[in-house]
């Protein structure tokens, strides 16, 4: 017969653990690099384009190397590809500490991005999705919250960059990633039918009923049968749609409140208030996922961005933005878990790394794209207003384009 395991489910343990490899590396490779961004401008002398370029290619080598991350999961195993990733982004972080040419910057930055890419994304959104079934909704919010913490370090890194130095605080954060991300890599599991168990903590022992709880209601998909469906493409442009906004806060979100009479520090804090409001999305309106339509939940999230945004590229003094991080916040965060997880429910989970990887071309493009176009604007027009004001229009295009998906029966 079927019964719940005694124990804590093992699953919340790779929840656990993923979410902490997400806040390290995201808080170093994602939100935390903005506050090197101006202290390396003026160091080396080099324009915001220049930099920004830098982003791009990391949205180039995502673009390229997404799909295969998927399928190197689904062949060689989850905890292999964070390992090796963990292992670049240690690297790369010296390399980076040690540059002297923008070529070195470059390498170093796509070197950095392609250990991200191995180490915090794909890896944990197939583990957790094989784990849980019932509550993958709530589980993959959880999860993504440690994109959300992982804006706090940020002020954190800012400081250490102000008193040890851009180069020396690349030269901490190395050994720091390595030694809490190679033991935690060991802690994810692939799929709990190794273990004697399914998902959600139902433990087998023998019982053929099992059968009719691991099989989804619905289709299990191939990338190939899915790439044939309209919904496989939908959920791409939605994407693609909402991602240009997103792609430049990382990078230009301190630039850009300093350039408009934001004290450094409050810009510091604005990326982190910003993480922390993502939370309400990534838990609230994820939990809420398991119950109600997750099509009209990422609606709302697309309307939020869409007048969150528009406010940010109007801020002008201090108080805008707080409607901004409330706003854009809780709205992009309910968009990362709620993605993987409607996917899941679209497709089941027999291919989800590979289906994963291709939809994330969507947000890699758009991170090719945004930062350097917002970079350019700003070199001739010294503001990123108009830049801002476009990708929030995009945000909004998001809507019209779920409508276009079926609502999933539950």
């Amino acid at each position: 017969m079927l019964k719940k395991t005694q124990s804590l489910f093992y699953g919340w343990w790779i929840v656990i653990a993923s979410f902490i490899l997400l806040v390290i590396t995201g808080g170093t490779a994602l939100y935390g690099f903005t506050a090197f961004f101006n202290p390396i401008s003026a160091e080396m002398k080099w324009g915001s384009a220049a930099i920004s370029f830098a982003f791009s290619l990391r949205s180039i080598e995502g673009g390229l190397f997404q799909p295969l991350i998927g399928l190197f999961v689904e062949r060689i195993g989850i905890r292999k590809c964070i390992f090796t990733g963990i292992a670049i982004m240690g690297f790369s972080l010296f390399l980076l500490s040690r540059m002297t040419s923008l070529a070195t910057f470059y390498i170093g930055f796509v070197l950095l991005s392609l250990g991200f890419s191995m180490a915090a994304g794909i890896p944990q959104y197939t583990a957790v999705a094989n784990w849980f079934k019932k509550r993958r909704s709530l589980a993959l919010g959880l999860l993504t919250t440690g994109w959300g913490v992982s804006g706090l370090m940020t002020p954190i890194i800012a400081l250490l960059i102000q008193s040890a130095g851009w180069r020396q605080t690349m030269l901490i954060l190395g050994p720091f990633i390595l030694a809490i991300g190679i033991p935690l890599s060991f802690v994810i599991r692939d799929r709990p039918e190794t273990y004697g168990m399914q998902a959600d903590g139902v433990k087998a022992e023998g019982d053929p009923v099992i059968s009719a709880y691991v099989h989804e209601e619905g289709l299990e998909f191939t990338l190939k049968q899915s790439l044939k469906t309209r919904t496989f493409w939908m959920l791409l442009l939605y994407a693609f749609c909402v991602q240009f906004a997103f792609s430049t806060i990382p990078v230009q979100e301190m630039p850009h409140l300093i350039n408009v009479g934001i004290s450094e520090k409050l810009a510091a804090l604005a990326m982190a208030g910003y993480s922390l409001a993502s939370l309400v999305g990534r838990l609230f309106i994820s939990w809420l996922g398991d119950t109600y339509s997750k099509k009209r939940l990422l609606i709302v999230s697309a309307a939020m961005q869409a007048i969150g945004f528009f406010i940010y590229a109007h801020i002008s003094q201090a108080w805008m933005i707080i409607p901004f991080i409330l706003l854009y916040g809780p709205g992009f965060g309910a968009t990362v878990p709620l993605l993987p997880a409607i996917q899941a429910d679209y497709f089941g989970i027999r291919s989800f790394a590979s289906i994963r990887g291709v939809l994330s071309i969507a947000i890699s493009v758009p991170g090719i794209i945004a930062p350097v176009f917002a970079g350019w604007i700003f070199d001739h027009y010294h503001s990123y207003t108009i830049a801002f004001q476009i990708y929030a229009v995009l945000a909004a295009l998001g809507i019209p384009v779920l409508m276009m998906i079926p609502i999933k029966k539950k």
